[in-house]
């Protein structure tokens, strides 16, 4: 019989940007083991984007498990322009994109300009 930890989900976020091709990036957290109820990651990514109006940024949750077959857990995908600075709480779908019960990511979003 498996042990927890082989049954526990290692959740990591992957923020991707989709846009023109010299905003493309794509950024993974550490994993979190063995805490599949409440991860926290309480890591600080920073992006650079030159074309925002065409921007979409995708958060995924996946299982590190499963990293070499389809390892998304929950996404939520939106534009750029409709991020707003602050405290912000990012509902998570599925990939049908159904809402997922109360699942979120709690994200503070700074946006600034670079000179």
């Amino acid at each position: 019989m498996a042990n927890y930890y082989e049954k526990a989900a290692h959740f990591l976020l992957q923020i991707e940007i989709h846009g023109i091709p010299a905003d493309e990036k794509v950024v993974r957290t550490e994993t979190v083991y063995n805490n599949s109820f409440n991860p926290v990651w309480n890591e600080m990514k920073q992006f650079t984007v030159t074309c925002p109006d065409l921007a979409l940024v995708l958060f995924r949750v996946a299982d590190n498990r499963f990293l070499q077959r389809d390892p998304t857990v929950a996404e939520y995908c939106l534009p750029m322009r409709c991020m707003q600075p602050g405290y912000r709480m990012i509902a998570l779908r599925d990939k049908e994109g159904d809402r997922i019960g109360p699942t979120g990511l709690f994200v503070n979003i700074s946006i600034g300009k670079v000179l």
